[in-house]
């Protein structure tokens, strides 16, 4: 089977949903995270990737991005000092769940999302830290490089680790990530594939003003075509 992989959609529901078209209903559907913040539609965003998954509980693989960890942490009342969290995106999130936003209602904030967005919560709660498929391992940020057997890796690492494609690729896998702009790898928004072909990052940084790219792969891990939506809407398609 194929694999449509999306990641770091960011509240960027237009693209998100311009960026759909190009899924053919027979791959998996993977979104890798980050599925909020940023962006003024975080809400469509989760509501449209359940409403997914469920018309597709087969088909559709949800991870975990760095994002929803700390929302998290917001949620569950175990962050000190949320102002990370909001500065990061947060404030956009709560503004798209939340209507008339007392924004300086911190706690009761989390409260709303955690009683009165349940489902929501516990969908984002329950997204994977990592998947493997045929010779394809699909994270969110990455994992250690540096370990002998990579399902070592810490949860942190598998939602925030940075730089892990420096280093060789130990695992015998595709290691296809988000999570990372690709404009840090190469300068520009495209798909990234590493000079040993072990890494792809596909964050295309959309919610800076870049794209939000696809990637159709097979579980050998044969490229087989990529998707662009840029911020301005312009759609293109990459044989």
């Amino acid at each position: 089977m194929n694999l449509f992989i999306v990641s770091d959609i960011h509240g960027m529901y237009k693209q998100f949903e311009e960026i759909l078209q190009h899924w053919d209903g027979e791959s998996q559907l993977v979104i890798l995270g980050d599925m909020i913040d940023r962006g003024e539609y975080s809400y469509e965003v989760v509501q449209r990737v359940m409403d997914l998954q469920q018309q597709h509980p087969e088909k559709v693989i949800v991870m975990k991005g760095n994002h929803e960890d700390m929302l998290m942490y917001y949620v569950d009342g175990r962050m000190k000092d949320p102002t990370p969290f909001l500065v990061n995106g947060g404030l956009e999130m709560l503004r798209s769940f939340i209507k008339d936003l007392d924004e300086g209602a911190v706690e009761q904030n989390a409260t709303i999302l955690r009683t009165q967005f349940e489902a929501e919560i516990e969908f984002l709660r329950k997204a994977r830290h990592y998947y493997q498929y045929g010779n394809l391992l699909i994270t969110h940020a990455g994992f250690d490089s540096s370990l002998e057997d990579w399902q070592n890796t810490s949860t942190q690492d598998f939602l925030w680790i940075r730089n892990h494609y420096k280093e060789e690729n130990k695992t015998g896998l595709i290691n296809i990530f988000g999570h990372t702009p690709t404009r840090n790898m190469h300068e520009v928004d495209d798909i990234w594939v590493s000079p040993s072909g072990t890494y792809i990052g596909i964050d295309g940084g959309c919610a800076y003003g870049g794209q939000l790219n696809a990637l159709l792969i097979s579980e050998q891990g044969e490229v087989l075509n990529t998707f662009v939506v840029c911020s301005a809407k312009e759609t293109e398609s990459k044989e």
